[in-house]
């Protein structure tokens, strides 16, 4: 490894950068828009749910009921009746996503609409935490379940720390993919083959400014994240920085190898995307991994993203360290030194 000559690949990577126009809009404006979007409109959480009540009873016990529904913030009642037909009605005009019904007897029915398959899931779980203090069957013994490390089931505090990493994904695939094929589309390649540079001092000379970029990401993002949301960070900064390292090698080599297999910079993008989607889908940041099917499951073992989530979430919101993360970061170094190994191996016979 000479410094000389790999100091001088990094000067001219810098100066490249420095030229793109392109690249500042991207870096940081980019970033802050997925933040917002997965923060403010993807969220799992469903507030002032539209709700009818037929209220059979009509005593202190049914308005008890009812208050408690409406100050959870879960509910909101849009019609009182005493006709089943007036609820059918209202939920299958849309206008009601549940209704309840409270007998003379005491027994609470509660209809939801399930056509929308997430959000009745959502509702029937509201309905169960409210409802529950009601229960007369065990009157004695009730276990009252006490949520960990995310007492609110805020899903903005479960979303925005993968934001962090998808941020990191997308744009280190999307810049390393462009690396080598942009050298080749302005012809600036075949000054780069005749030159002493080993393909070792080559690929570090491209991927080291990305390193810095994908910091810069971080840095933007979990800020923003901790600011505007109020995510609690009740791990070591530190830390995160360290673990985030391995990610950040494996996602750019991955992305290099993208480009030196592409002709075209939409191709190395294409391939590129071709590696995040199912990163993003399979990682559990969106869909729970316990949910999908068990062959499923056993291909999430090979994607990144998948351990990453895991530490970020666990810095995030558990405060986790290196004894609780030590395997996910032991995978992640594992990718990390398969991928960059094999990008210079590639590498090397592009330049033989």
């Amino acid at each position: 490894m000479n410094r000389v000559r790999l100091k001088g690949m990094l000067r001219k990577e810098f100066i490249q950068l420095r030229r793109d126009k392109r690249l500042f809009p991207m870096l940081f404006f980019a970033p802050l828009f997925q933040l917002f979007l997965f923060g403010y409109a993807v969220s799992l959480d469903i507030k002032d749910v539209p709700m009818v009540v037929v209220d059979n009873r009509n005593d202190s016990f049914s308005r008890e009921v009812i208050l408690s529904l409406i100050s959870s913030g879960y509910f909101r009642v849009i019609c009182s009746t005493h006709s089943l037909q007036v609820m059918d009605r209202k939920i299958l005009m849309g206008e009601a996503n549940a209704g309840i019904i409270i007998n003379e007897d005491g027994k609470i029915g509660v209809f939801i609409d399930g056509s929308d398959n997430n959000a009745a899931g959502i509702i029937q779980g509201y309905f169960e935490q409210v409802l529950s203090r009601f229960s007369n069957h065990i009157p004695e013994v009730y276990p009252i379940p006490r949520f960990l490390f995310n007492p609110e089931m805020k899903s903005v505090n479960y979303m925005v720390p993968g934001v962090a990493g998808m941020v990191i994904l997308i744009i280190a695939s999307v810049l390393a993919a462009g690396i080598l094929v942009k050298e080749k589309e302005i012809g600036t390649m075949e000054h780069l083959l005749v030159t002493p540079i080993s393909p070792a001092e080559m690929v570090l000379g491209k991927l080291i400014p990305f390193i810095f970029i994908s910091y810069i990401e971080m840095g933007l993002v979990i800020p923003a994240g901790i600011i505007f949301f109020h995510i609690p960070f009740r791990g070591n900064i530190l830390f995160l920085i360290v673990a985030t390292f391995p990610f950040i090698i494996t996602i750019l080599s991955i992305g290099l190898l993208s480009s030196i297999i592409s002709s075209t910079q939409q191709q190395a993008v294409m391939t590129a995307f071709l590696f995040m989607f199912p990163n993003i889908v399979l990682s559990g940041f969106i869909f729970p991994i316990e949910n999908m099917p068990d062959w499923l499951q056993k291909i999430t073992y090979l994607l990144p993203f998948r351990y990453y989530m895991t530490i970020l979430r666990s810095v995030f919101l558990k405060g986790g360290g290196f004894p609780q993360l030590w395997r996910e970061i032991l995978i992640l170094c594992i990718f990390a030194l398969f991928f960059f190994t094999l990008s210079v191996r590639r590498f090397r016979k592009i330049l033989t």
